[in-house]
């Protein structure tokens, strides 16, 4: 039992030496094009177009569109909803631990539905678009295993809805998302 214990312990001091003596020095891309994919619990899903300006700031845009069979008795066809974001992401470095780099992201989007729905007057499918335009801000982490290779997630804490205004806090949506630069 003790000859275990003598073991374990010898075999977690040795885990942990190796741990802290990786090397820690920076990996992230810099003035370099990436694209990735990403994915929110709100609003966005699509492709990423992003470029590194720098060590600590990435600018980009997210694309996004999605086709929706709608199946309900109310309504009738199919929803398509259209996303058009460009972002400001950046890096607090001086917060970073190893490879993960805590970061501040704003975004600009701008989303488009357009709706399907039975008349119960005519009995016909018409079809209506809602287009909202916000301001959100994303708090988060990115992991960079090699430079060219980026996994990150984030939450929502503010919301600003341009039409019709509203401002929304907390930690409403969730964001993961991967980039490759080249």
């Amino acid at each position: 039992m003790i000859r275990k214990f003598f073991l374990l312990s010898a075999l977690f001091v040795f885990s942990t030496s190796l741990l802290f003596s990786q090397e820690t020095k920076p990996k992230v891309p810099i003035q370099t094009w990436g694209i990735g994919v990403e994915i929110q619990t709100r609003d966005i899903f699509g492709g990423t177009l992003a470029f590194a300006l720098n060590a600590d700031m990435h600018i980009g845009l997210n694309l996004g569109l999605l086709f929706d069979d709608i199946a309900s008795s109310s309504s009738s066809g199919v929803s398509t909803y259209l996303t058009f974001g460009p972002f400001l992401k950046y890096f607090i470095s001086t917060m970073r631990v190893r490879s993960f780099y805590p970061y501040i992201k704003t975004q600009f989007l701008v989303s488009t539905e357009s709706i399907a729905y039975k008349d119960p007057f005519t009995s016909t499918t018409k079809r209506k678009t809602e287009t909202e335009t916000k301001v959100i801000g994303f708090f988060g982490s990115e992991w960079f295993p090699i430079p060219s290779f980026g996994i990150y997630g984030g939450l929502r804490v503010i919301e600003i809805n341009l039409d019709p205004f509203a401002i929304g806090f907390g930690t409403g949506g969730v964001t993961i998302g991967v980039e490759w630069f080249f």
